[in-house]
């Protein structure tokens, strides 16, 4: 049975013991539910066209893919699959936040209000740059959660978008939950291959997740090899920082201390970050080979 409300107070009083409820049902801390939700009800207007200029990615794709056993995330990542000139970066992220002020403020009646003022960072990480937003939710005039939104430009998107679904959270109101375009899954392993193997020369990698997030899709992600193998082949080529490895190193010893906590939540098959880069190894090895050209 759904209600309505009178208000956006009464609304928040409704969700705030609907979340309690939900919070002691999964055993799960409330706080990441409002996390949660306030980045689904900004998917929502993000999504609200059927057309949009960006799609999903990083790890709330992941999220969303494999709910409930996933690894936690509290950003939320974008890509616009568009070049963009290094000289006019600063004017295209002034553009790309306009176009997010007027996806925001879209009533879809569920009483959030969200405000996202201007980039305070580029994004280096993007093949051509990009932007850090802070986003604010409020809900009935006071904060309900605050969480990141990276936006960048000059992804190599292959093939047709996934749609994948959030939370029922607000069925007692009768509100959907979104559907967003995200990248192919095929996709998310090659920008995650990608970012492993990338060549640090000033420091070691840190991206312990990486791992994580391959052997779940690896695992339950039913990939086909020929569809990952032109992903990494297009993401190499196009990003071309470094070639695609024959073989893969072994990750940094540094990575065992945080590697089984994010496995155990994750729910892969193993919390030994050897036998993990063994999984991830094995996979990588049953790919067609991999030459200079595809780098």
């Amino acid at each position: 049975m759904t209600r309505s409300y009178a208000s956006a107070a009464a609304f928040r009083q409704a969700l705030e013991m609907r979340l309690r409820s939900v919070a002691q049902q999964r055993v799960v801390q409330i706080q990441g539910l409002r996390l949660k939700l306030a980045i689904e009800r900004l998917l929502a207007r993000l999504f609200h066209d059927p057309n949009p200029p960006w799609l999903l990615k990083g790890g709330y794709a992941m999220e969303l893919r494999f709910r409930p056993r996933a690894r936690t995330t509290r950003d939320l990542d974008l890509t616009l699959v568009e070049s963009v000139d290094p000289e006019a970066l600063a004017r295209r992220l002034v553009e790309v936040h306009e176009a997010l002020m007027n996806t925001a403020v879209l009533d879809l009646g569920d009483y959030f209000e969200f405000t996202i003022p201007p980039a305070r960072n580029e994004l280096a990480a993007a093949p051509g740059g990009g932007g850090v937003f802070s986003v604010i939710a409020k809900v009935a005039g006071r904060e309900f959660a605050r969480f990141h939104l990276d936006i960048g430009f000059g992804d190599a998107v292959v093939g047709a978008p996934d749609r994948l679904h959030g939370d029922d959270l607000l069925a007692f109101a009768g509100i959907r939950p979104p559907t967003a375009l995200a990248i192919p899954k095929t996709q998310q392993f090659a920008e995650k291959i990608h970012a492993y193997t990338f060549p640090w020369t000033d420091r070691e990698n840190t991206r312990s997740r990486d791992l994580v997030d391959m052997v779940l899709l690896i695992e339950r992600g039913e990939l086909d090899r020929d569809a990952v193998r032109r992903a990494v082949v297009e993401t190499f080529g196009h990003r071309r920082r470094h070639m695609a490895p024959t073989t893969l190193d072994s990750p940094p010893r540094a990575w065992a201390t945080e590697f089984p906590a994010m496995a155990t939540e994750a729910g892969i098959s193993t919390t030994d970050l050897d036998e993990a880069f063994s999984i991830l190894a094995a996979f990588w090895n049953r790919l067609r080979p991999f030459d200079g050209s595809d780098g």
